[in-house]
């Protein structure tokens, strides 16, 4: 076999260890990270994925002549370690692709997550509480220790399918609501290459294992995203009053927010999806900034970068507060001139933001750009392709697919893959080729905080990714097979392929749109 390295074919990514393996050689639990050909010349939704049954290999041999195969993440007796002259950290593989062995001195006795949520939410939504919380995870949280000798593991709304396409314009054409006066909402090493180019510069996806557990990080995570909270409506209240507001302390919680991100960026994007207030411009302020700071990580920008998109996704649509209140709040088609009216928004941002010291030129080219689409149709400028820039991009991105799935005033909340078929409708036209692609790549088909339901009928909440096998995530199991809600809800992580009362493995059949069999996230969530 050939080291990647010595073909030129292909990039290697931290810690991968590639080898090109012909086609007639390959065998399951093999981990494909490259074929012979665009990814969008096969039939495979996942670029990167394990070989787990015969189907699969017969389906690769009969489409590529090779494939690229990184052995660090291959499980079985096709995995080896990248680096043999060191210990390997991460979990031991075993013939079985259903299970890890965990190294005895890594075990964690299994941590109840739903016990560890109840219990944030009973130290109180105060940032005083919530702040000791963080700084004492062993008093408010003892079942997050290590424990050596532990046992291992134990009629819908919405968008369809087929309005997809045609969602996304849609979505990023409406107003975001960030007046006071709107309703309330119904029931550590890594790369650092920056990249400032153009659209067009795609930049390969970034692999990088956590290295906080997701519940300790949640701990760390939930004061940052009050402060947030707090922080945006102090914002909010000083542009209202014509006074220029203090960004310092934004920009703070953001460089935190960067850090907790690069530890495990899980912990921030559940709070971001799953912690609601009755005002929607800040809940989806937050969730557009934790989707660019992630998205970021995952293209390999530097921490400095990350911080830039933060802060602007945090505050691309401040100026929308000197709009008109009932334009904002208007639940029918706007007209050409209440379009135009809207679209200044992007005007008072900037005069807003450029008043306030300390922002960068960076921030505000991101905010002056995230409404432009490649294709020349968005606003203010019409820019078309590279003049957009990477940075704005993804903000536009992240804006268009954070506003598709989250309840807004004037429409309903779509699903993950409803809005990601949306995001894929409008690449190489709204969004340019590579970027959506390696979206899709970052957020995966069941991102964290999506509903799902499971084979054995009950309806699950997605608590974490898995990078390896991303059809098989870390649940939460909130309903059971008669819909009905658990009075004391239990995670289910499909990796280890647990089986259901009928013999199956737990699996996946369809993703769920927010609110699906009457959800609500205040029963079950920090809010």
């Amino acid at each position: 076999m050939l080291l990647a390295e010595d073909t030129g074919l292909g990039p290697f990514r931290e810690g991968e260890l590639r080898e090109i393996v012909a086609a007639a050689d390959l065998r399951i639990g093999m981990f494909v990270a490259e074929l012979d050909r665009p990814w969008l010349e096969s039939p495979f939704l996942m670029q990167g994925f394990v070989i787990e049954d015969d189907a699969t290999l017969a389906q690769l041999r009969g489409l590529c002549r090779f494939v690229h195969v990184d052995r660090s993440r291959s499980v079985g007796d096709a995995w080896r370690a990248a680096d043999e002259s060191k210990p390997d950290s991460r979990l031991e593989r075993t013939a079985t692709l259903g299970s890890f062995q965990v190294p005895a001195g890594a075990r964690r006795r299994p941590v109840d997550f739903f016990r560890l949520l109840r219990s944030l939410r009973s130290a109180g939504r105060g940032e005083d509480a919530l702040g000791e919380a963080a700084q004492s995870p062993q008093e408010m949280a003892p079942w997050l220790h290590v424990y050596p000798d532990a046992a291992g593991h134990k009629g819908l709304a919405g968008v369809s399918e087929v309005e997809a396409p045609g969602y996304a314009a849609r979505a990023s054409s409406r107003p975001l609501i960030t007046s006071e006066e709107s309703q309330p909402r119904g029931a550590s090493v890594r790369a650092r290459t920056e990249r400032t180019g153009g659209a067009s510069t795609a930049a390969g996806f970034a692999y990088l294992e956590p290295t906080v557990a997701l519940e300790e990080e949640i701990v760390t995570a939930l004061p940052l995203v009050n402060r947030a909270h707090g922080l945006l409506a102090q914002i909010a209240l000083d542009v209202q009053r014509s006074l220029n507001p203090d960004l310092e302390r934004l920009r703070g919680v953001v460089s935190e927010m960067v850090l907790s991100v690069a530890r495990n960026p899980d912990a921030l994007l559940w709070l971001a999806r799953l912690k609601q207030t009755d005002q929607y411009s800040y809940d989806h302020s937050l969730d557009v900034s934790a989707h660019v700071m992630i998205f970021g990580r995952y293209l390999g920008l530097g921490d400095e970068s990350i911080g830039h998109l933060g802060m602007a996704g945090m505050l691309q649509d401040v100026g929308k507060l000197k709009l008109p209140p009932a334009l904002l709040q208007k639940c029918g088609a706007l007209s050409p001139r209440e379009h135009e009216i809207f679209r200044s928004h992007v005007d008072f941002s900037l005069q807003i933001l450029s008043k306030s010291p300390g922002v960068s030129l960076s921030i505000l080219e991101i905010v002056t750009k995230h409404h432009e689409r490649c294709d020349g149709s968005g606003y203010p400028r019409g820019l078309k392709g590279g003049q957009v820039g990477l940075m704005a991009e993804i903000s536009g991105l992240c804006d268009t697919y954070c506003a598709m799935t989250r309840e807004r005033p004037y429409g309903e909340a779509a699903s993950a893959q409803v809005a990601l078929d949306a995001v894929r409708a409008q690449r190489g036209v709204g969004f340019s080729e590579s970027t959506v692609d390696q979206f899709v790549q970052c957020i995966g088909l069941y991102p964290v905080g999506s509903l799902v339901e499971l084979n054995s009928g009950e309806v699950a909440v997605v608590v974490a990714q898995n990078r390896i096998r991303r059809l098989k995530p870390r649940v939460m199991i909130l309903l059971g097979p008669d819909k009905k809600p658990n009075s004391y809800p239990h995670t289910l992580d499909l990796l280890y392929e647990q089986p259901t009362a009928t013999g199956q493995p737990y699996a996946i059949v369809r993703a769920l749109p927010p609110g699906a069999y009457g959800v609500d996230a205040s029963e079950f969530y920090l809010t």
